[in-house]
């Protein structure tokens, strides 16, 4: 695996890939490459079964991002 140098994660496949912008709540954001937000949406999917509906993670679909840069 090489790293993305554009990504915030460490699941990238490629070394360069679009990224995308990923609301981590607030006035945060995580830039991913469709890899690391597969990981991070399995991540927020799985750990929304012990969380509260009120308070569970968005699972947007990454079509629905907006690319990097843009």
């Amino acid at each position: 695996m090489a790293h993305n140098p554009n990504c915030d994660g460490n699941h990238c496949r490629y070394s360069t890939s679009e990224v995308r912008v990923l609301s981590t709540g607030g006035s945060s954001n995580a830039i991913l490459c469709r890899a690391c937000f597969e990981y991070e949406l399995a991540w927020r999917k799985d750990r929304n079964k012990k969380l509260a509906k009120e308070v569970c993670f968005k699972l947007p679909l990454w079509e629905s991002l907006p690319v990097y840069g843009e």
